[in-house]
């Protein structure tokens, strides 16, 4: 046993020093408290909501639903918009027409639609306000969190589609 002890003092391998051992746990260390903030930001950035999308989201949504396969024309009705709502003629395949109202209510942007339903666009709305021309609305948004938007649908002319029934007949 004296010889084993002698032998494995006097060998050349002495395994870690305190030095290289505090070194390690140095690094490590580090290693764990990089990986702990970056688990941070990736939690923190998965929560944060990108109000962006969801303004282009209402307007993909609402176009979409303006220029359906069904609909053989839309445009602005005037007669009822109002700076509170736009007023909006869908006129189908068959010729039938339906009246459709886009305003703002109880902090959202919302579609009406001539049955009494609606169709929430966008929602966290502080403000809003319809322009209504005789081919485009114009609507200009306000969030909660005062962030300003503007955002413009082109539609048929209403006369237009005069001219295309007389040409027609």
């Amino acid at each position: 046993m004296i010889r084993q002890a002698k032998k494995l003092i006097l060998s050349k391998n002495k395994g870690f020093v305190l030095a290289e051992a505090m070194f390690a746990v140095i690094i490590t260390l580090l290693i764990v408290l990089i990986l702990q903030n970056l688990l941070k930001t990736i939690m923190l950035s998965d929560k944060a909501d990108h109000k962006t999308d969801n303004v282009v989201f209402a307007y993909v949504q609402f176009n979409r639903f303006l220029h359906d396969d069904d609909t053989k024309l839309a445009y602005p009705f005037p007669e009822i918009s109002t700076s509170r709502q736009a007023g909006i003629v869908k006129v189908d395949r068959d010729n039938k027409l339906k009246i459709y109202k886009l305003n703002f209510y109880k902090n959202m942007v919302r579609v009406t639609t001539p049955d009494g339903g609606h169709m929430p666009l966008l929602l966290e709305v502080k403000k809003a306000n319809f322009v209504t021309t005789n081919n485009h609305i114009k609507i200009s948004i306000t969030e909660k969190d005062n962030r300003s938007t503007e955002i413009y649908f082109k539609l048929d002319a209403k006369s237009k589609i005069k001219e295309r029934g007389r040409q027609k007949n």
